[in-house]
């Protein structure tokens, strides 16, 4: 993937890559103009992804959670999209990742990523990752945890390749996960 931004703007402005297949991928902060593509890139995830993901199969989210996470207001919480943009101008919304700090530990964010079946295997969720842990740490979070179910192996293998420091417990049917923030 290469780049089509400037590499020293901020995740929070828009930045794109250009996959092998010469789609473009733009990457920026969620805001509350993407309810829409986020309703619908919800709709486009297998069965398996969505239990991946949220420990069960979801087809839609409340108008709390779409809030919450399209909210870019409050600064406990982050969200970063990816769109996928075609020449005819139709925007797909592809991938979103997103950290909420814990309440009483305000250093430590738990995060989320997704990316829809059609665009997984890609490098998307590592962009998302590494894109929103930068963010994560210019606004003073330190850490970075989780619980991912043991059967989600495409994640366990992007926390592995692209989380330096991270510690692994197996809870249960779980494991849960914590990524140290390195200075950059």
């Amino acid at each position: 993937m290469n780049e089509a931004s400037n590499p020293t703007s901020s995740p929070t402005d828009s930045a794109a890559v250009r996959l092998p297949d010469g789609r473009l991928i733009e990457f920026r902060r969620v805001t509350p103009d993407d309810r829409p593509l986020i309703v619908e890139g919800l709709q486009r995830l297998s069965a398996t992804s969505s239990w991946r993901r949220f420990h069960m199969v979801r087809r839609r989210l409340s108008e709390r959670e779409l809030f919450d996470l399209t909210n870019p207001a409050d600064p406990s919480r982050f969200a970063l999209g990816a769109s996928a943009r075609f020449p005819d101008g139709r925007v797909e919304g592809v991938g979103i990742a997103r950290y909420v700090r814990l309440d009483g530990a305000p250093a430590t964010a738990e995060i989320a990523v997704t990316v829809v079946d059609d665009y997984q295997g890609l490098g998307i969720g590592a962009l998302l990752l590494r894109r929103l842990a930068r963010e994560a740490r210019r606004r003073g979070v330190r850490r970075l945890s989780g619980s991912v179910m043991h059967e989600n192996v495409p994640m366990l293998r992007l926390l592995e390749r692209h989380a330096r420091g991270i510690v692994r417990r197996v809870i249960a049917e779980h494991v849960a996960f914590e990524y140290p923030l390195l200075p950059a």
